[in-house]
């Protein structure tokens, strides 16, 4: 008689844990979790900040899944806590665990795993920048001064693929930055539009471009003005400095002064290319050759604009 009572006590308490279960459970907080982790209650911890993970998200949101790692370091389940770790680096690269509060083997193992994730971050964060300023987002210049603060992260430093990245973003962020509205082409003697052709392997001008004759000679007699035409008009080789440029399109003008002779006397950008391609374009431009342009079937000087543009081998 004695032994059943017993069980029925303990039965009627465990009934009675099971169904306040869930009241305690939704009063479970951060701080709660914080505590059963420092008491070593690793599992207990899990279960409390499962449960606000799986809630909507909040400001401590970060917090949770840093504790979720260490429990499950604690518990040595290293490959969920990597990819605990993963999922906050790619939600903020900046982020990192305070090192007063975070055992040393675990900001080792937290810092490993951010030095991997972090240079395809950068990569991937590059391309959403310049896809803004492909379509002219004024955020633009706010997204490559964060690739920049990426790049110069200490755990970046030495990071060979992204050498030459920097200049890139740099000078991308500074046309951002100084970019208004972009110049228009000059027309063509009866108002028809400079066409372009795509090229064909890697960089090609377009076939056919602006072309205006001197101020001087403009008036009346500029109606018989016939354009120069191109003998040669070749472009310097494409090398992307890093897969993800290896991926993207890039185009931008330069204007080339033509004299009566058909030799180019300056090469002038008004839209960058490529901060790392625009020097070796203006440098290759000034050796291109034409047949001078006609005024009244006289040989004269004249300016192109010539559209480069730039398109990854398929």
């Amino acid at each position: 008689m004695t032994a059943c009572r017993r069980y029925f006590v303990v039965f009627g308490l465990a009934a009675s844990l099971f169904w306040m279960a869930p009241e305690v459970g939704a009063e479970d907080s951060l701080s709660q979790a914080k505590d059963l982790y420092l008491s070593a209650a690793y599992d207990e911890a899990l279960v409390v900040l499962d449960r606000l993970q799986s809630e909507a998200p909040h400001d401590g949101a970060t917090e949770v899944a840093q504790y979720r790692v260490f429990c499950l370091l604690a518990l040595n389940r290293r490959d969920e806590a990597r990819r605990g770790i993963e999922s906050i680096v790619n939600t903020d690269p900046f982020y990192r665990p305070s090192e007063s509060q975070t055992p040393p083997r675990v900001l080792s193992v937290f810092q490993d795993t951010r030095k991997a994730l972090l240079p395809a971050i950068v990569q991937r964060s590059y391309a959403e920048a310049k896809a803004s300023f492909d379509r002219k987002d004024p955020q633009a210049a706010a997204q490559f001064d964060r690739v920049l603060k990426l790049i110069d992260d200490p755990d970046m430093q030495g990071v060979a693929q992204l050498a030459d990245l920097r200049t890139v973003v740099s000078g991308f962020r500074d046309l951002s930055q100084a970019r208004a509205t972009p110049l228009p082409l000059t027309a063509r003697p009866g108002g028809a539009p400079a066409a372009t052709v795509s090229p064909q392997i890697v960089a090609l001008p377009a076939a056919a471009d602006a072309t205006e004759p001197p101020a001087a000679t403009r008036g009346p007699a500029a109606a018989t003005f016939i354009p120069p035409v191109v003998i040669s008009q070749r472009v310097p080789a494409w090398t992307p400095p890093s897969s993800v440029d290896a991926r993207l399109s890039f185009k931008g003008t330069i204007r080339v002064v033509i004299d009566e002779k058909g030799r180019v006397e300056s090469a002038t950008l008004e839209q960058s290319v490529h901060p790392l391609y625009d020097d070796r374009l203006l440098a290759t431009a000034r050796t291109w050759k034409y047949k001078p342009a006609l005024l009244n079937g006289v040989p004269t000087p004249s300016s192109k604009i010539v559209e480069i543009q730039i398109q990854p081998v398929r």
